[in-house]
């Protein structure tokens, strides 16, 4: 894409590395380098970074009061949704970026910041994926007018606080 003033607004690499989906998987596409001149993957990383804890925290907040639930459920579904997905781009940049540093291999402390890369995006899934159950069961509680069993909001909102933390404490 080119901006306003004809510069490029995203720095692709250039030559042979892996498919955005790897190999095999039809698409080809590549993640790009760069943003406005910014190295990606560390942008992406501090998205994710931010954003998944904040979404996490206020996931706690709409599971523990309906009330809140209500005003602030689609806040927080979109924030855990643009965390996931920064979470899978700090992913997908960073093997390309792994790969194109370290061309031989790869060193132990990168090895030790890949593996955490690779799980964490499957977190921050698991976090939205939360957050919707909960909003989905208060939308359809509200559209039967409650009823039903009040175990299943319970155990859903308990759910969502536990996979909350453990998003957390695998971002951070």
């Amino acid at each position: 894409a080119r901006g306003l003033s004809g510069l490029s607004l995203w720095g692709w690499r250039s030559g042979p590395g892996p498919a955005m989906f790897g190999p095999g998987r039809g698409r080809g596409g590549r993640m790009p380098e760069s943003v406005l001149g910014l190295p990606l993957h560390p942008l992406v990383v501090h998205a994710a970074v931010v954003l998944v804890p904040l979404a996490a925290i206020l996931a706690i907040v709409v599971a523990v009061d309906p009330v809140r639930r209500r005003r602030l459920g689609l806040v927080v579904w979109l924030l855990a949704l643009a965390g996931a997905a920064s979470a899978f781009a700090a992913r997908l940049s960073g093997q390309d970026l792994a790969q194109a540093v370290y061309p031989s291999g790869l060193p132990d402390p990168v090895i030790d910041h890949q593996s955490v890369g690779l799980t964490s995006p499957w977190f921050a899934l698991a976090l939205w994926g939360g957050v919707s159950a909960l909003l989905l069961l208060d939308l359809d509680r509200s559209r039967r007018r409650g009823v039903g069993s009040p175990l299943l909001p319970t155990v859903l909102s308990v759910v969502v606080i536990l996979v909350a933390m453990a998003a957390v404490m695998q971002v951070l």
